[in-house]
């Protein structure tokens, strides 16, 4: 596995070993803390208490000592003062049941977070170490890091597809079920492309490495969920943020609590102690600290799982508050695979010399309606294009045999100036003359038509292609919304337009067109087939390609945030409770350390819900 890789399998012998050291130190310490129950001794009973409390806390205390000469209130710097007070007062097994709980909320917390990893894991788990390279027709082993674009490659059946490629020889199925979820056998044959991380099932195939392993699906793939898990949002921030000047805030009214109630005569200075006690270790934020965040880390990791990459989980907030979603057409709603429906030529020129001008002028496009042409001119001989251009929202624009050509529709021919009526055909002109004229049809992804139906929000379509057109789509996803011909410009500005009166929009789209949208939804969504700089644009990526887990990710998203609040008004009103409690002089130590580990142990519960 590569280094990069954060998830790996000596993290899982360290949290083994771990777990096992923890096992043993909680049964010593457990076995010390009986004894003084059983002996008259004061001194004795006094040095096995000790020794208990500096088995189960060692680290604890340590980091707690540290953090004080640093002026560092923490947690564990808390937990620290409430064990010397403990101390101090002669309140032995107190001491030890702060650390003991305090010890065991931090097994829970390891372990709730290791359980949400496993969900991440499995994708991490995909990169490959080796792969075999085909030279002067011999086969060698080679590191997936030192293998360039272009290089010749062997995988055999059962071998994993180390980097992404393209098949040249041979034939063969292939399960991609770990990358996009979907279970079934997937037929490749050769000219088809493969994605690393999919399984080789049955035959071996010849093929050329398309991208590098810093380039590769599944690298990218790990890279953005590592960095999701260290993109913190607004609420993740307001904990650290909170649990910061909490901390020593805590620590400022518990020392102001002994000093007046002891020195107005109140309160005995013993008592004032026991309660200022009871004070720090009922309000250690501990909590909230672990069960947030683990509430968002969980949510990212079941996303990926389920098929969405979420670049962090300050984009989780906005997507939980959506009230509009905004699709893009081709490639989204249809499968982006246009089919040429007919051709007309004029004058000199037949229908097949404006194919292959068509598939000459498209072969260097990435709008995905080029296929269409470059497919139906299999193995001729294409036309040299210079000076190549591609116009969004228009066409294409270039030259062949200094002539200048121009492909599109009737506002990139106004565009330069050719006179043409408005339609949804495609235009090839010729040095200003219109040469001949395309339509293509285009299929919806049947199997999204029932998650659009799912999206319980405000539903609309923008599209650059033709209001006839876009109805006839938008009709079979019961989009009521409709806003055809416009340019990456006017979609823009539609958003912003969505974006008033404070509306959350999602925006899903997948073409090079799409980024300026994409950068201006406050949330958006880009196909993993997609372009490059919708990829990096948007704020989640589809890697299964498919809509259908859109509604079930939103769902997720809002039951996420119901847990992140659920969470802190809980901890929140137990800690205040007990606050209350022990100010009167009510509650004893062991209910603050319940106060605390209690309520820590319930809401760490409650986000590993999120796991399931």
């Amino acid at each position: 596995m590569s280094n990069c890789c954060k998830y790996d399998c000596k993290s899982d012998v360290m949290q083994k070993e771990k777990n096992i050291t923890n096992i043993i130190i909680f049964v010593l310490a457990g076995m010390f803390f009986i004894i003084p129950f059983f002996v008259q001794n004061e001194i004795i009973k006094i040095f096995f208490y000790g020794i208990s409390v500096v088995l189960i806390g060692n680290e604890i205390i340590f980091e707690g000592l540290k953090n004080i000469f640093k002026l560092n209130f923490e947690e564990k710097t808390l937990m620290t003062i409430a064990v010397a007070a403990a101390f101090i007062l002669g309140e032995y097994p107190e001491a030890f049941l702060v650390l003991f709980l305090f010890k065991l909320g931090e097994m829970l917390e390891d372990h709730a977070k290791d359980k949400s990893k496993k969900n991440i894991e499995g994708i991490a788990s995909l990169k490959a170490n080796n792969v075999n390279i085909e030279k002067n027709k011999t086969v060698i082993v080679k590191n997936c890091k030192d293998v360039q674009v272009g290089e010749k490659i062997l995988i055999k059946p059962g071998e994993m597809i180390p980097l992404d490629c393209k098949i040249i020889s041979g034939s063969t199925e292939i399960n991609a079920s770990a990358i996009t979820g979907e279970s079934k056998k997937i037929p490749k044959n050769e000219g088809d492309s493969v994605l690393s991380g999919s399984i080789n099932l049955t035959g071996a195939i010849h093929a050329k490495v398309e991208k590098d392993l810093a380039h590769s699906f599944v690298s990218e793939v790990v890279d953005l969920v590592e960095e999701a898990t260290e993109n913190k949002g607004k609420s993740e921030e307001f904990i650290t943020k909170f649990s910061k000047i909490y901390t020593p805030t805590i620590v400022v009214l518990a020392i102001m609590f002994v000093s007046i109630t002891s020195i107005s005569g109140i309160l005995e200075v013993k008592e004032a102690i026991r309660r200022s006690l009871i004070f720090l270790v009922a309000s250690c934020p501990c909590s909230l600290v672990i069960s947030v965040p683990l509430a968002f880390f969980a949510c990212v990791g079941t996303s990926a799982k389920k098929g969405m990459l979420i670049k962090g989980t300050k984009h989780i907030e906005s997507l939980s508050k959506a009230n509009i979603v905004a699709f893009d057409k081709t490639g989204t709603l249809t499968t982006g695979k246009m089919e040429i429906d007919n051709i007309e030529a004029f004058g000199k020129y037949k229908e097949k010399e404006i194919l292959k001008i068509a598939a000459s002028m498209e072969k260097l496009s990435m709008h995905p309606i080029a296929s269409s042409f470059v497919n139906k001119v299999e193995n001729q001989e294409l036309y040299n294009v210079t000076e190549f251009k591609e116009i969004a929202g228009h066409g294409v624009y270039g030259k062949i045999d200094n002539k200048e050509i121009l492909m599109g529709n009737s506002k990139l021919l106004k565009k330069y100036g050719i006179e043409c009526k408005e339609n949804e055909k495609i235009y090839i002109t010729s040095a200003g003359k219109i040469i001949g004229t395309i339509s293509l049809r285009e299929e919806v992804l049947k199997e999204s038509i029932n998650a659009v139906n799912e999206i319980n929000l405000r539903k609309i379509m923008l599209t650059g292609d033709s209001s006839t057109q876009a109805k006839k789509i938008a009709k079979k996803y019961k989009i009521k919304e409709v806003y055809s011909n416009l340019l990456p410009s006017q979609k823009q500005e539609k958003i912003k337009e969505l974006k008033e009166n404070n509306n959350i929009v999602i925006c899903i789209g997948d073409g090079i067109n799409d980024a300026p949208v994409l950068a201006e939804a406050s949330f958006s969504i880009s196909m993993g087939a997609g372009s490059e700089i919708a990829k990096v644009t948007s704020d989640a990526i589809l890697i299964n390609n498919k809509i259908n887990v859109i509604p079930k990710i939103i769902e997720l998203s809002k039951k996420t945030m119901t847990i992140v609040k659920t969470n802190i008004a809980f901890s929140i009103g137990v800690k205040l409770l007990v606050l209350g409690l022990g100010a009167a002089g009510i509650a004893p130590i062991w209910l603050a350390v319940l106060a605390d580990t209690g309520t820590t142990f319930l809401t760490v519960l409650n986000s590993s819900r999120l796991m399931r």
